[in-house]
């Protein structure tokens, strides 16, 4: 959701934002392209043990190759953490989203006048990757960054190589980057 509110916050305080990175995200309303319902229904789902509800998270947020070793290294991690996330807060936060994908930014984003970075991973089923190219042709002047094989939680797949992209877009002057 951070992506969300990191839109709202350019399009609604554009005097207090002087860079923006979009990380698996999406405009939301009816521009966005949603998950499959089926994919929506699992990350939504509190049923089970939080060792299963850990293995169908991290299913979701990397492809199945990369998701089996984040689930045998980290599953007893994320298992813990949702055992102690309240079901109400969970509900809470689904239905932020759907708020999002009934309003969302999309009509203001060609409003965004300070650079902005947009990363996915090409194989993102939470939000799908053909939100960014949604993204970057609202956004003037937007850069598009794709990672090959990435899934929603890229960012974990790849941090060496996102954290030097992200270093590389905030220490570029601001003239060279601005929008059309």
């Amino acid at each position: 959701m951070g992506g969300f509110i990191a839109q709202t916050l350019a399009v609604q305080h554009r005097a207090r934002v002087d860079k923006l990175v979009l990380l698996s995200t999406d405009p939301g309303g009816i521009e966005a392209d949603l998950a499959a319902p089926d994919v929506w229904f699992e990350l939504i789902d509190t049923s089970g043990t939080p060792d299963e509800q850990a293995q169908r998270l991290l299913f979701l947020l990397f492809p199945n190759d990369v998701a089996e070793s984040f689930y045998r290294e980290f599953g007893d991690v994320v298992a813990a953490v949702r055992a102690q996330l309240p079901v109400e807060l969970l509900n809470r936060q689904s239905a932020a989203m759907d708020t999002w994908h009934r309003n969302g930014v999309a009509s203001q984003l060609r409003e965004i006048r300070v650079p902005v970075l947009i990363a996915t991973g090409t194989e993102d089923i939470v939000i799908p990757a053909s939100n960014a190219l949604r993204l970057v042709n609202a956004i003037p002047g937007a850069w598009l960054a794709q990672f090959p094989h990435g899934g929603h939680a890229f960012m974990a797949q790849y941090p060496r190589a996102l954290a030097d992209l992200i270093n590389s877009f905030l220490a570029v002057d601001r003239s060279v980057l601005r929008p059309v």
